[in-house]
């Protein structure tokens, strides 16, 4: 898939779906990346944009536009994507030595080779947490 221009790859495992977002129900003082929430066959899901967390140019949601349905580590939201760029088999990703430190490298679990160039493959467990993160109750602690 393809996100502001980079490529990345997902575990088929923990992709749902790809949706169309058609509308995007506000949620009244949603802190980003939360952009809101969408119907999908009857079941609310969040729509959350991961390019804040990735660190890549922020662009508006279109309506029409695609969205990959994200499952991992008990959560769920669908990221706005900028197209479907395949399904292939691989392996095991490559180690991630060469990818510049930043916000690329925390959410990479590997680069999966293509022809042209590597997809990075997204640890979708920790990205998911992230784009949770700042709307997340805060833990409760243990009273004495």
């Amino acid at each position: 898939m393809a996100i502001g221009g980079r490529r990345f790859a997902v575990d088929v495992r923990e992709a749902r779906e790809v949706m169309t977002m058609d509308a995007i129900g506000s949620v009244p003082g949603a802190p980003a990346p939360l952009l809101g929430v969408a119907n999908l066959r009857g079941t609310v899901v969040a729509v959350a944009d991961a390019r804040s967390v990735l660190g890549l140019a922020p662009k508006p949601m279109k309506v029409g536009g695609a969205a990959i349905v994200l499952v991992a580590g008990g959560l769920e939201a669908a990221v706005p994507i900028d197209g479907v760029l395949g399904l292939e088999w691989f392996d095991a990703p490559l180690p991630v030595d060469d990818l510049a430190d930043g916000p690329l490298k925390t959410f990479a679990a590997g680069l999966v080779p293509r022809p042209d160039e590597p997809a990075i493959l997204l640890d979708t467990a920790r990205l998911l947490e992230a784009l949770r993160a700042p709307w997340a109750p805060a833990a409760v602690e243990a009273q004495p």
